[in-house]
């Protein structure tokens, strides 16, 4: 009996220290390009290679890219890992950040399930999706790409 307590007590101190995949940023936070995409329709919601978050240069701002076309629909789409796992799939945190357009940023909550971002480009071409999560509500924008 003993040694079962000792190995569960063992046990639960491994994973309170923090035995996590992926390395931590300069600010403690894990690093999104390590294991982050940009996924939605445009990538039939699959975690490609070409989506993978990479890093900008300010601690803790991430982004993919991807081409769209403006023929007056929106896109659905999220931040998410591959397995879609609890903490890393991020849709909109309320109703009023559902929608993203150029120039406004939007709350995220990164425990989201069914809560997909929606933007509908104002041209064809080329955008930037951005994840910020520096402050402690992280917030998504995008961008069109120069």
């Amino acid at each position: 009996m003993f040694k079962k307590l000792l190995l569960v007590t063992l046990a639960a101190a491994a994973l309170a220290t923090g035995c996590s995949s992926g390395s931590s940023s300069s600010s403690g936070k894990r690093d999104l390009s390590e294991f982050m995409y940009l996924r939605g329709v445009f990538t039939w919601w699959d975690a490609e290679p070409e989506f993978q978050l990479k890093k900008t240069e300010t601690t803790d701002v991430y982004y993919a890219s991807a081409e769209l076309v403006a023929d007056g629909q929106p896109y659905d789409f999220k931040f998410a890992d591959a397995g879609w796992s609890a903490g890393s799939n991020c849709g909109f945190k309320g109703k009023e950040d559902e929608v993203i357009e150029i120039g406004k940023r939007a709350k995220v909550n990164c425990s989201s399930a069914f809560e997909n971002f929606k933007f509908t480009p104002p041209e064809t071409g080329v955008y930037n999706f951005f994840i910020d999560v520096t402050k402690e509500t992280p917030e998504a924008y995008i961008e069109k790409a120069q």
